[in-house]
């Protein structure tokens, strides 16, 4: 099974609506201030709105820097994915190679020995033998790339990222999270201050559901301009930011409280099974028979879990009531993550979306492992009560159902 967490921490993100900060001075660095021209787009979630599910800079960039800088004759010919089996390829259009992991944590699963390119049609493809880390990837980490012709050169992987999924992915494309995702935040930051090269901003949430921004140390810091957006994103203005150490060219800031949108308990979730509906129009007959016309069939989520609070490693008490249950509501977006550090949508196998089926097969963009990935949907309660269990304010049970927004 590509992720072998039992158990992994799940999260809830609500719909990230934040029109009226449209041409409004977010935040600035120096002399230049950084706005989002949004118009009528409404983010999926608050990572749709920090950095679109992708990267200015991405691995295929990082790896087409160092081989152009390099004189590589393999310069132009890299693309990074994740395959129909769910693990990372490396591919070259121009030459076969090798690739070996060489320091730092090994996110792509390269594993200890070297993996070797196989010819493919045009296209030589190595396909890395071990799972991919779920999680937030953290430089500096290399591998280094041995083309057939030409010298080997090394590629570095720096700064932050959400995980490795949104480090392989470029903003824009066709697919359904590249929506608005050249509008994102980090987007956004790095085309204003003119970043290129090995250089862009990526913001981020990390594990614990706190607001990351990863920034080269020689770019300006952030000032604050939008309380709102502050606010939200759970910064105060007094945050400084902190080296990431070593040989890294990065700084990072991290907000003091938890993002507002998004809820990222510290345990498991109890329970997540699915339930169907199916409805229809239906008429009595005059002999007790009934006829009907089926409409559509409605799959939902129910979720059980515990809440932490005061007495626990993380209050998220006040959070889940005062800052993030405002953002949904009966009828309204709610989406269910599976397991945080894999940012994929849910498919299940051999589903039918948008008319072509999944096939048993994984993609940049969807997970078909079950609990896994990220389901989208609306928010069916409108009541919770947070009554602890018992008289040590530790913990609390909930439970909430989200009606799936594919409907057949």
């Amino acid at each position: 099974m590509p992720s072998s967490d039992s158990a992994p921490n799940f999260a809830l993100l609500t719909e990230c609506d934040l029109r009226d900060l449209s041409e409004v001075d977010l935040y600035r660095r120096g002399s230049s201030f950084i706005k989002i021209t949004m118009g009528s787009a409404v983010y999926l979630d608050v990572i749709h709105f920090l950095n679109g599910y992708s990267s200015t800079q991405s691995l295929t960039d990082t790896i087409e820097y160092y081989a152009t800088a390099g004189g590589s004759p393999t310069a132009g010919g890299w693309s990074v994915a994740i395959s129909d089996s769910d693990k990372i390829t490396i591919t070259s259009s121009k030459n076969s190679f090798d690739v070996a992991h060489t320091a730092g944590t090994d996110y792509l699963g390269i594993g200890s020995g070297t993996v070797s390119s196989v010819t493919s049609g045009a296209d030589e493809i190595a396909t890395l033998p071990n799972d991919w880390t779920r999680g937030r990837v953290q430089g500096p980490t290399s591998f280094t790339i041995t083309p057939s012709a030409g010298a080997a050169f090394t590629v570095i992987i720096d700064g932050e990222y959400q995980d490795v999924r949104v480090l392989i992915r470029d903003p824009g494309g066709s697919d359904a999270d590249a929506v608005n995702s050249t509008l994102s935040l980090s987007h956004t930051d790095t085309t204003l201050m003119g970043l290129s090269g090995l250089n862009s901003v990526r913001w981020l949430i990390d594990e614990e559901g706190f607001a990351v921004v990863s920034y080269p140390t020689s770019t300006l810091p952030l000032t604050w301009q939008s309380d709102k957006l502050r606010n939200l994103l759970g910064f105060t203005g007094s945050e400084s930011p902190t080296a990431l150490g070593g040989s890294s060219i990065y700084s990072r800031l991290r907000a003091s409280f938890p993002c507002a949108m998004m809820l990222l308990p510290t345990r498991p979730v109890e329970r997540h099974q699915l339930s169907t509906d199916s409805m229809a129009t239906a008429r009595r007959l005059l002999g007790g028979g009934m006829v009907s016309n089926q409409l559509a069939t409605y799959t939902s989520s129910d979720v059980s879990f515990y809440l932490d609070a005061e007495a626990d490693s993380r209050d998220l008490y006040q959070h889940w009531g005062d800052r993030f249950i405002r953002y949904t509501g009966p009828g309204r977006p709610l989406t269910y993550v599976g397991e945080w550090g894999d940012s994929r949508r849910h498919s299940a196998p051999m589903q039918e979306i948008g008319g072509v089926y999944r096939d048993n097969k994984y993609s940049d963009l969807y997970s078909i492992q079950p609990e896994r990935g990220r389901y989208i949907g609306r928010l069916i309660e409108a009541r919770f009560n947070l009554n602890y269990p018992g008289r040590l304010r530790r913990r609390v049970p909930l439970s909430l159902t989200i009606e799936h927004d594919e409907v057949s």
